[in-house]
């Protein structure tokens, strides 16, 4: 006998530190929940380690008061009403901790809750409050509860069956929740009471270890989930610190290509323009068509520097998408068809869109170079274009070896290439980006269809056209006796927008400045083309002077610039009134809109801003 009461008065010990144990662990969680990025896991294993503590709490009251010497005896014995409420107190916990316990398992593995797992906690918790009334015993109401908790316990292992390793400790506490309390019950079948039962007697301290391995695994997981936030948000800070970088060096590439453009553009808009008087002057004129092909190279690589910047102005034009794609194929060099390669196209015929139609055409050959060059000898490269809702789509499939996964983000970083040495700059990607962008499109990659090779897919918003196909182009020739006013401070370009316009029936005066022109007789002009960048007020403060008091005078005036590239420009290109027209010129373009207002029946007004491309 005095054994069992030595093993009754451990078993009271290990209740009463089990019961601390708890309430450290609510403390804990309820100190971290805040911070964790799986509240609803954490809090709802909060909710039940109180309902545990104050389980815990009841009962070592209940069986400290039967211990207490100055106490009555029979106040605590079983059957009275102070043991009755405890009981019943402790089974309407333990059944609320054991519904929470199943919760919190499906919130931690983010699997769905069962449907009728929240309406069963009412009729649960009621019922076990309950049974005490007619189970007054606690080994009956321990046998009672062994089943529910066993069941529970099983219910959560299910929920967490696949979840990551980082809960192995709760799945083991879980295990070990459903073993010792399958040996309470048991125990209390085959032995023949509490007080001779020594498995009984020392349950608190089985139950403390399976309480521990609980919190701890609870807490673990915090910790390790923890860490992982804290291991991605250096990643994040990482990959915003290299955004940042990139960014900063493409702003201050945007403020090179604005000068480069301009002191670039400048020269080559002579170089056309006297190509373009040559070639006329003698038709077939190879020398001066070889000079035409190069500065157009030149000029394409201008804009691709603008576009990479993501500043540059994308002229639209209303196009015949089918078309465009047979143009881009017929135009690839003659290496890229190499050894059986071949390009298959299947464009709908009534696909139209408003897109800058030399940018669509870089991008659409930048993909199909890039698709012919990665497949294998007779490989396929396949265009496909259509309409979807309010996008046009147009699709680049390959048959090459594909792009992994982690690099298909990268790959459309300028400089960035898997090109072997000397076979690539790393920019095309990244020019094709900016310019679908620039649309306010998008250009994605992923698998082939077939599994093998990459499709690039470039969305394009369907947007009303402005450039000359889609309103019309009329006449190039004036109408007789027209002046033209041209306003710039290089003298070459002047020189050469004057022969040509005298070429075309124009009578040419020239201005070396926006103040010169308005000094002089700016009204007599019939149409007034007019640089941006000069020194003074230049073309924008003359566009600004007009526009307040002789808007009549504006409304003859085309804008042209070398440098679309600059913020100023952009900005300024958002509110001009009038065209603004890119340098080197596309002439035949050029002096057909300011054919439109120099005709009879021209009312001198323009639409919002047109911008003319600059052609190839």
């Amino acid at each position: 006998m005095y054994l069992l009461r030595i093993l009754d008065l451990l078993a009271l010990c290990g209740l009463f530190v089990q019961t601390f144990l708890a309430w450290v662990f609510v403390a804990v969680l309820a100190s971290i929940r805040d911070r964790d990025s799986e509240k609803g896991a954490i809090r709802t294993f909060l909710w039940a380690f109180v309902a545990l503590s104050l389980a815990l709490t009841v009962m070592s009251v209940r069986f400290f008061r039967a211990h207490d010497v100055s106490s009555s005896y029979f106040l605590w014995a079983d059957g009275r009403w102070a043991p009755l409420v405890c009981y019943s107190v402790y089974m309407g916990l333990k059944a609320w901790f054991v519904w929470l316990l199943v919760l919190g398992s499906h919130q931690l593995s983010g699997r769905p809750v069962p449907r009728g797992l929240r309406p069963a906690l009412v009729p649960l918790v009621l019922s076990m409050a309950a049974a005490p009334i007619l189970l007054p015993g606690i080994n009956d109401l321990l046998v009672l509860q062994a089943p529910i908790i066993v069941v529970g316990a099983l219910l959560s292992l299910h929920a967490l069956r696949d979840a990551r390793a980082r809960v192995r400790l709760v799945r083991g506490a879980l295990i070990g929740l459903a073993i010792t309390w399958s040996i309470h019950a048991t125990a209390v079948l085959v032995g023949s009471n509490w007080e001779s039962n020594p498995v009984l007697s020392l349950n608190s301290f089985i139950d403390l270890g399976v309480q521990l391995l609980l919190g701890v695994g609870l807490v673990v997981c915090l910790l390790e989930d923890s860490h992982r936030r804290r291991i991605e948000a250096e990643q994040e800070r990482e990959g915003l610190r290299q955004s940042l970088e990139r960014d900063e060096k493409l702003r201050a590439l945007g403020t090179v290509v604005s000068g480069v453009a301009h002191e670039l553009n400048n020269p080559l808009t002579v170089i056309l323009g006297h190509a373009d008087i040559l070639r006329r002057q003698a038709a077939g004129h190879r020398p001066a068509t070889i000079i035409k092909d190069q500065a157009e190279r030149c000029r394409g690589i201008v804009r691709n520097l603008s576009a990479l910047a993501g500043q540059s102005v994308h002229p639209r034009e209303e196009v015949d998408l089918e078309a465009l794609v047979r143009r881009v194929v017929s135009g690839l060099p003659e290496r890229a068809t190499r050894e059986g390669r071949h390009v298959v196209q299947r464009v709908a015929s009534d696909l139209r869109g408003s897109v800058d139609r030399v940018g669509i055409e870089q991008v659409l050959a930048n993909l199909i170079g890039n698709g012919l060059q990665a497949g294998p000898p007779g490989s396929v490269v396949t265009v496909r274009g259509a309409r979807s809702g309010d996008r046009i789509e147009l699709t680049v499939t390959d048959e090459g070896p594909g792009v992994p996964a982690e690099l298909r983000e990268r790959i459309f970083e300028p400089f960035f290439t898997t090109k072997a040495p000397g076979r690539g700059t790393g920019l095309g990607l990244s020019i094709a980006r900016a310019i679908v962008r620039g649309h306010g499109g998008s250009l994605s990659i992923e698998d082939a269809p077939s599994g093998h090779g990459s499709t690039f897919r470039v969305r394009l918003p369907c947007v009303a056209a402005t450039g000359p196909e889609a309103r019309g182009r009329r006449s190039a020739t004036p109408s007789p006796g027209s002046r033209l006013l041209v306003i710039d401070d290089d003298v070459a370009v002047r020189t050469v927008i004057r022969e040509e316009a005298e070429l075309r029936g124009w009578t040419v005066r020239e201005a070396e400045s926006a103040e010169q022109a308005l000094a002089e007789s700016l009204s007599d002009a019939d149409a007034v083309l007019c640089d941006l960048r000069m020194p003074g007020i230049g073309g924008i403060g003359l566009h600004d002077r007009l526009a307040a008091d002789r808007p009549d005078l504006l409304s003859r005036v085309v804008f042209f610039t070398g440098d679309l590239a600059s913020p100023e420009t952009v900005g300024f290109s958002t509110r001009c009134e009038r065209p603004l027209v890119e340098k080197p010129f596309d002439f035949d373009e050029l002096f057909a809109r300011l054919g439109d207002l120099s005709s009879p029946d021209s009312d001198g007004r323009s639409e919002r801003v047109d911008r003319l491309a600059s052609g190839r």
